[in-house]
């Protein structure tokens, strides 16, 4: 009589891996660590210590929030971006009254964008005029230069196969329109110069200007997927990569979500100001006006009466990605009210993410 084989089960007990290279720490499945040999975040090689990885499993009850394990966030569908693009947002979409200059903000921060020119690869001697980045497909391509830049410290941010990669694992269609919509965004934010205004409660005020690229290098190359011109490297600025540099300035994206949202680009900004102003505790309610979030989130709309309707949309579709957000709409329609609710990204309740 032939006894039955038992099912083979896989030990999924969790473990933790500290990559030395860039700090980051994440959690895998037991059965699976060994096979860890490149980091997540920077893709360098990760190396063991002595006593080998750490069983996180024997450091729950003392460092790890009840909780955590709720929703796993991979460390890769995470992207960083600098904090005032989670303030002061893009136009919607390409209009006459944005295409040279655009300005939004409120009244402690302001970005202001202007549109500059880049040289015709295909004519000689001839440079032509771009716009101000806009729609969904600028806020992914801003996105993911300072991501580029940030995680691996480098000015020198690849267009071509890494940016194609990128998009891929993302699910964004990069072929036909995307691609040329892609393509045109990515060049109308090396071209621009940026001007970031701060003003603060004690008086004090503070102006970072910065050309976003210093050099491109142009290659024509007809990708069998898209048949589009591409740029395959982009040498940023000293002073936009040393901005972008700055830790304490970036904020992180879900990026899952971000793309989700890539049809409605207001809803996009509603969530990102969303997780970035409830990425901690508040101290109080918080209440903002509505004339605040039609300075922020409808510099395209003159009449609060017609911005009012179009912001409600965008903040419904934002609660779908992140449904713990809790906020109250005034009936009024005078604003809405932010309660300390749970962070988007799982992982600031232990800081590992700046």
């Amino acid at each position: 009589m032939q006894s039955k084989l038992k099912p083979q089960t896989l030990d999924t007990t969790p473990f933790q891996i500290h990559c030395h290279a860039c700090g980051i720490d994440y959690t895998v499945a037991a059965a699976v660590a060994d096979e860890q040999t490149q980091c997540r975040n920077c893709l360098k090689p990760l190396r063991r210590t002595e006593t080998g990885l750490m069983r996180v499993g024997d450091l729950l009850p003392d460092i790890l929030p009840p909780g955590l394990f709720d929703e796993v966030i991979r460390p890769e569908d995470v992207a960083y971006t600098h904090s005032l693009f989670l303030q002061c947002f893009l136009p919607v979409r390409h209009h006459k009254t944005n295409a040279l200059e655009w300005e939004c903000g409120n009244r402690n921060a302001k970005l202001l964008i202007t549109a500059g020119k880049l040289m015709n690869p295909a004519v000689p001697g001839q440079f032509r005029r771009c716009a101000v980045p806009a729609g969904s497909m600028a806020r992914i391509a801003v996105t993911y230069v300072n991501n580029y830049i940030y995680r691996r410290k480098t000015p020198v941010v690849d267009l071509g196969e890494s940016l194609r990669d990128a998009l891929k694992k993302m699910n964004v269609p990069i072929g036909g329109a995307n691609g040329k919509a892609l393509t045109q965004e990515l060049q109308n934010f090396a071209a621009a110069d940026i001007t970031f205004g701060l003003w603060f409660a004690d008086g004090n005020a503070q102006q970072d200007q910065a050309k976003v690229a210093r050099r491109l290098t142009f290659w024509i190359d007809k990708h069998p997927e898209q048949g589009t011109l591409w740029q395959p490297e982009m040498v940023v600025s000293d002073e936009y990569y040393q901005s972008v540099r700055a830790g304490g300035h970036m904020a992180p994206i879900y990026m899952p979500d971000y793309i989700d949202l890539r049809a409605k680009p207001r809803a996009q900004d509603v969530y990102t100001w969303l997780c970035y102003r409830l990425r901690n505790p508040l101290k109080r309610p918080a209440l903002i006006p509505a004339v605040a979030l039609h300075a922020v989130f409808g510099s395209d709309i003159k009449l609060m009466k017609h911005f009012w309707p179009e912001f409600k949309t965008a903040l419904n579709a934002a609660r779908q990605k992140y449904p713990a957000a809790e906020i109250e709409v005034l009936k009024d329609g005078s604003g809405i009210r932010l309660h300390t609710s749970p962070p988007r990204i799982p992982y600031r309740k232990i800081g590992l993410i700046e």
